[in-house]
């Protein structure tokens, strides 16, 4: 019986000097104990998609806007080619974090690539700027056309 306790007592001083750890302390607080997403913030939105867009933030609304405009590009199965955040920030658009591929597949369930992924070449359409510094999603019409993108994306360094 008292190694029972024992063992349990040892486990429960683990878990508390583990999350004690500057690093995990900050997850436990951010993901955890946070109070923008806490129980009581979010029991009088009623709906999932309120319900997701307070859990996730900006990332999930955005990236959930993109997805919304696959329809009007015609594509049978979208796969996006996601630029690299510094090549957006050069041509003047803020307040956009590009989240890795499988982030943007968790918010969205539609699947996307990096330009040095394998299944690149199947990328049929790509988040680019526009000159007012947004972004829009655009249909890749061509492989011509996506060599050219992978090109200019190659020369920025992928950061996560």
């Amino acid at each position: 019986m008292h190694f029972k306790i024992n063992l349990t007592l040892i486990a429960v001083l683990a878990i508390v000097l583990f999350f004690n750890i500057p690093f995990y302390k900050n997850w436990l607080d951010t993901n955890i104990f946070n109070q923008s997403i806490s129980y009581f913030t979010v029991k009088d939105q009623l709906s999932v998609e309120q319900r997701k867009a307070a859990r996730y933030g900006s990332s999930y609304v955005i990236y959930n806007e993109f997805v919304s405009m696959y329809p009007k590009l015609k594509l049978d199965s979208p796969l996006l080619l996601l630029p690299p955040e510094k090549f957006l920030k050069e041509r003047g658009v803020n307040g956009l974090n590009v989240v890795e591929p499988t982030v943007y597949y968790y918010l969205t369930g539609k699947k996307a690539v990096w330009y040095d992924s394998p299944d690149v070449e199947k990328a049929n359409c790509a988040l680019l700027p526009d000159n007012n510094g947004k972004v829009m999603i655009q249909r890749i019409p061509n492989q011509e056309e996506l060599h050219k993108l992978l090109d200019i994306y190659k020369k920025y360094k992928l950061d996560l």
